[in-house]
């Protein structure tokens, strides 16, 4: 049996078992499961990860043999996914003509899915090499370059066009993501998105997913074999602080009500809010609407860059790394408190996939299945027409005023508990900073 196969059976397992949606029991599963060892011949150490970016960067750095400490364990992903900046909070809509306004709730520091892995492995101080280029013929030599060095490289794609993500077509050139390329075989280039399975596609192919990105300019890093961190602790430490100063600051100006706790209160707010025309009442009325913005708020706490929790279990565990690491045993105290907090927003997103709305509850089933394909790295023509599924789902859907407002009503009261429980893991943390040596 193949570690993607046993994977699957282990989660089909616990579904069965505690009824629990695919998500969730992976993520359950994955909170025990060991990341592959490199066998005696080299081959990849595929294994699934809770993101998609963050699982395949820590694959690769464990093929690298980049260890907490020279001949020492490997990165966990929770390490690094702390390393990034962990977790954060955007709220945004997007309106598009022609189109249902788009809602974003993004759960993690860096809400560039492009740079956020890539950020962690520059703090990580193991003098990764970052390149940019124009050009798809010079992008094409330096990829072919770092694999016939055994290394590999971390390339940023257009998730869209790589049939990488279940977001709509008309998104194409806007869903940047990052995969590693580990390998080449029969003419094909054997890529790790993060699931239990290799993504196989050709050269052609994947030059179109890097291009497709505009604003990446084929960014690519590499790393040497054996590279170890400069200053773990330090590093720690720093991504703790950073994490801490997005709660209270935007990274873009203008943007101050959108991010950290700003933006979680202005959620609970305007679900609520029918005088305020981006209120939910007014923004997302009834209907098509109201279906698309209750399950983009599920696809954002449970899918889109994050892990179940909106990513706060994994940052608790990230904690107690921080805690074994650099002997501040405050931090490990502060971990408890978001695993509270995740608790939290996985009601709130639970409250939108169990609600009695058939639309609703069928689209977030369909997120969870296009994550099972991802897993197996389904043929891509199986992945593309679940996409499709998933975009037409809330076309016909008949919630209405009323109805939806009660929901909106549950929902608010529910965000309000999370970003109160938030505050307590934040206070908690900061009081960790405080006494850290």
């Amino acid at each position: 049996m193949t570690r993607g196969r046993s994977f699957k059976r282990e989660v089909r397992a616990r579904m069965e078992k505690t009824g629990e949606r695919y998500t969730a029991a992976r993520a359950r599963i994955l909170a025990k499961w060991a990341p592959t060892e490199t066998a005696d011949d080299g081959a990849y150490p595929f294994s699934p990860g809770l993101c998609r970016d963050t699982g395949a960067a820590r694959n690769w750095l464990h093929a690298l043999g980049v260890r907490e400490l020279s001949g020492g364990k490997p990165l966990s992903e929770a390490l690094l996914t702390g390393l990034s900046g962990g977790v954060g909070f955007l709220y945004m809509v997007f309106e598009y003509k022609g189109l249902p306004p788009l809602l974003s709730v993004l759960t993690r520091y860096d809400t560039c899915a492009d740079q956020f892995v890539i950020g962690g492995l520059t703090r990580l101080g193991i003098d990764a090499r970052i390149t940019e280029t124009t050009s798809a013929k010079k992008a094409r030599a330096e990829l072919d370059a770092a694999l016939e060095a055994g290394t590999g490289a971390l390339c940023v794609v257009d998730s869209v066009t790589l049939a990488q993500s279940a977001a709509a077509r008309e998104l194409t050139g806007m869903v940047p993501t990052v995969v590693a390329v580990v390998g080449e075989e029969g003419g094909e280039l054997l890529v790790d998105c993060g699931g239990a399975e290799p993504l196989r596609t050709d050269h052609a192919s994947f030059a179109k997913a890097r291009a497709g990105y505009k604003k990446a300019k084929h960014r690519m890093l590499t790393a040497q074999r054996d590279a170890q961190p400069s200053d773990l602790a330090g590093a720690v430490h720093g991504a703790v602080d950073s994490c801490l100063e997005r709660y209270e600051n935007a990274p873009f100006k203008g943007f101050a009500s959108n991010f950290g706790f700003a933006g979680m209160e202005k959620w609970a707010r305007l679900l609520t809010d029918e005088r305020d025309p981006k209120g939910w009442p007014r923004l997302f009325p009834d209907g098509r609407a109201a279906c698309l913005g209750l399950r983009r708020a599920f696809e954002g706490l449970e899918h889109e860059m994050t892990s179940t929790g909106a990513g706060r279990f994994a940052y608790a565990d990230f904690l107690r790394d921080a805690a074994r690491i650099t002997g501040c045993e405050a931090y490990a105290s502060a971990a408890e408190r978001y695993d509270g907090a995740a608790k939290r927003w996985s009601a709130v997103a639970e409250s939108i996939a169990a609600c009695d709305v058939r639309e609703v509850r069928s689209g977030c089933e369909l997120l969870d299945a296009y994550s099972e394909l991802l897993d197996a790295q389904a043929p891509s023509a199986e992945r593309e027409s679940l996409a499709a599924r998933l975009s037409d789902s809330s076309k016909a859907c008949d919630l209405d005023v009323h109805a939806a407002r009660a929901i909106y009503a549950q929902l608010s009261e529910l965000v309000q508990e999370a970003v109160d429980t938030e505050r307590q893991a934040v206070e908690a943390l900061s009081g960790a900073v405080a006494v850290r040596s």
